[in-house]
């Protein structure tokens, strides 16, 4: 038979469950301080990398792309309609003063140049016949004018008579009218015979200025067409590079059709792009770098700067400090970085992915084999270095490396390598 515990016992039970509990919370609490001791948040040496903040000078800048493009290119078009019948040279090929590029078809154009020579001397001949038409008609007329002339000078005379004649008693009055009437008639058909021969002269020397005007004109076709003919075979006025040419052989051509690209390769600009957002930053006149690879750029000037927008970019033109550089190659690919403004003095540290464009950020300090988590204030930016205004001073090592995945931690253990 089962006995009541008594009250005294169930206390006793109960203050030793409280006990235990009491224990194994306070083990926990310092299982858990001890791990913590234990295992601190660390990262081995190899993870990252540093520099140091020094002080220099900075260029803020705005990244750009670009591509090398001549600054002279030499565009030849087709003198004349033809076909292309023969490629002589190809894109990328350079070539000299003199060199052929390309040979176009001459036939049609010959027949043309004969065509215009047959009619040109038809016109010249046409001259000839005039000349002599308008010689046989002012014979004609003059010699009317002579006989005419002779015709009132007989009249004078005759009227002189009459008069005479007339005042004697020889004569009648009606008679010295008839006479004074006929040499009047004379008179009015001379004049009108000199005003013709006058008119004739007029109208001789506008009709041969209007032929010799077209054959003038016609001169000049001829020189201009056999110029084109001579120049059917497309040269090279000077040393270049070839950057675009119509090589469809068999293909037609019309007067004025681009036939070849030649490029001076020893002067060259940059043709830039620029997303529009930085469209504010351009300005003619602006400082502009070039930057071949790591360790090799030259700076330029903006010349020009396109007053449209397109697919959300600008295009500007870049004229460069050194024209003729050994590296510039037409097309080239380059990155520009378009300088926005420029400080002297500051406290930087080289540009990395740590950097991720905040004006404040986070960033680890190396120090006694510990990285040290820190606030810092960002200031000016480009490719190559970052401006700090505040949280940093010259001679500190700073990780460089994208450290986003610690930034909970404050501080963190440098673990080097093993020694095998």
């Amino acid at each position: 038979m089962d006995r009541a515990v008594s009250e005294s016992v169930k206390k006793k039970r109960k203050r030793k469950v409280i006990a235990r509990s009491v224990i194994t919370f306070l083990v926990f609490i310092i299982l858990i301080i001890v791990l913590r001791q234990l295992i601190k948040p660390s990262i081995s040496i190899g993870e990252f990398d540093t520099e140091q903040a020094v002080t220099g000078n900075i260029r803020a800048t705005v990244t750009a792309s670009g591509t090398v493009v001549p600054e002279f290119e030499e565009i030849i078009s087709s003198p004349i309609v033809s076909k292309i019948i023969r490629i002589d040279h190809s894109t990328g090929d350079e070539v000299n003063s003199g060199d052929t590029i390309l040979l176009l078809d001459t036939r049609s154009a010959s027949i043309s140049l004969e065509k215009m020579k047959d009619e040109l001397e038809v016109k010249k001949n046409n001259v000839n016949k005039l000349k002599l038409q308008f010689e046989r008609n002012l014979i004609d007329l003059k010699t009317r004018h002579q006989i005419k002339k002779l015709q009132v000078e007989s009249m004078e005379t005759e009227l002189k008579e009459e008069e005479y004649l007339n005042d004697i008693g020889g004569g009648t009055k009606e008679k010295v009218e008839k006479a004074r009437l006929n040499l009047k008639i004379a008179t009015i058909e001379l004049q009108q015979i000199e005003e013709t021969i006058i008119n004739q002269e007029k109208s001789m020397e506008t009709d041969l200025y209007g032929l010799n005007y077209e054959i003038s004109i016609g001169q000049r076709n001829v020189e201009e067409l056999q110029e084109k003919l001579n120049s059917s075979s497309i040269t090279a006025d000077k040393k270049g590079v070839i950057t675009w040419i119509n090589s469809e052989i068999g293909k037609s051509v019309g007067a004025g059709d681009e036939l070849v690209k030649i490029a001076d390769i020893e002067s060259f600009r940059i043709e830039g792009v620029i997303s529009e957002m930085h469209a504010s930053k351009l300005s003619g006149g602006g400082q502009v770098l070039v930057r071949f690879d790591e360790e090799t750029e030259i700076t330029g000037q903006i010349a020009g700067i396109s007053p449209s927008v397109e697919s959300n970019t600008i295009q500007f033109k870049v004229r460069l400090g050194e024209k003729n550089h050994p590296l510039l190659r037409p097309n080239l690919k380059v990155d520009l970085f378009v300088i926005t403004s420029f400080k002297k003095n500051v406290v930087m540290v080289p540009n990395g992915p740590f950097y991720r464009g905040a004006v404040k950020q986070n960033v680890f300090v190396s120090k006694d084999g510990f990285l040290y988590r820190r606030e810092v204030e960002f200031g000016l930016s480009n490719f190559n270095n970052v401006e700090i205004i505040n949280g940093l001073s010259a001679g500190e090592e700073v990780v460089i490396s994208d450290m986003y995945d610690y930034e909970k931690y404050e501080k963190l253990a440098v673990k080097t390598k093993n020694k095998n």
